[in-house]
């Protein structure tokens, strides 16, 4: 876990950045997060802030546009806009067999969504390496 604290430390010291996840899409489950619960979550459910995003990865990975290629290294990104910031999920294709993806909440006017997504891709490189 050392390393996917790291990977979110990183995350993190990006200017805007209000959440960071790492999640096992073909589980659902939140690996590692932190920052602010995502919009819509209550609190209750620790997973829940990462819910949206993984409809999203879902819907993207089996829809008929990308079904003969859903892997993780076709689809490199998704990038989201909304009123309540940019939502960007990277998909990190690791050395074991797994499907991480990194999502991230970036802050509309604090944030800079080219840097990030740059960012983000060097970041799931060193996680992998590591």
């Amino acid at each position: 876990m050392p390393a996917f604290d790291d990977c979110l430390k990183q995350v993190m010291a990006l200017h805007g950045t209000l959440r960071a996840s790492l999640i096992d899409h073909s589980s659902g489950m939140t690996v590692a997060a932190a920052g602010r619960d995502g919009p819509g979550a209550d609190g209750l459910d620790p997973g829940g802030a990462d819910a949206g995003p993984m409809e999203i990865v879902r819907a993207t990975v089996s829809g008929t546009a990308f079904v003969e290629s859903a892997t993780p290294g076709y689809v490199e990104d998704i990038v989201i806009t909304a009123a309540n910031g940019y939502h960007l999920i990277h998909f990190v294709v690791p050395a074991f067999d797994s499907r991480l993806v990194l999502y991230v909440w970036l802050d509309r006017l604090l944030g800079n969504l080219a840097m990030t997504q740059r960012s983000l891709h060097s970041i799931g490189r060193h996680l992998v390496a590591a």
